[in-house]
């Protein structure tokens, strides 16, 4: 379960990238403007990078962070039409994966094996 926890993280992470991309250079509504890259860099590119992090380290807040940090400009393109709309679903993306991280260190803490007392 962890490795699909570490398989939906990264796979959300490259499709922040891929809408980052979008919104910052083929945005359709509006002229490529170096503030709005930059906002939307500090927005969503860095939580892909903690996301990207925590699958390798053991403190799995990394995680977390990144969702948390996603969750207003995800709520925000939820709201707005087109293609951007679908940038929402990265959020999700990372809050299902940290889940699967924290649903498999349940299981591996609540797993004791019997131990046997025969010499």
């Amino acid at each position: 379960m962890e490795m699909a926890g570490s398989i939906i993280g990264i796979a959300s992470a490259v499709a922040t990238l891929v809408f980052w991309g979008i919104f910052s250079f083929d945005n359709p509504y509006q002229a490529p403007n170096s503030e709005v890259v930059g906002n939307l860099f500090v927005a969503a590119v860095i939580p892909a990078a903690f996301v990207v992090i925590g699958q390798f380290l053991k403190p799995k807040w990394f995680v977390f962070v990144a969702f948390l940090s996603s969750l207003p400009i995800g709520v925000y393109f939820l709201l707005s039409s087109g293609i951007i709309r679908c940038f929402s679903l990265v959020s999700v993306g990372y809050f299902i994966s940290f889940l699967f991280i924290i649903i498999n260190e349940n299981r591996e803490k609540s797993f004791h094996p019997i131990k046997s007392n025969i010499k």
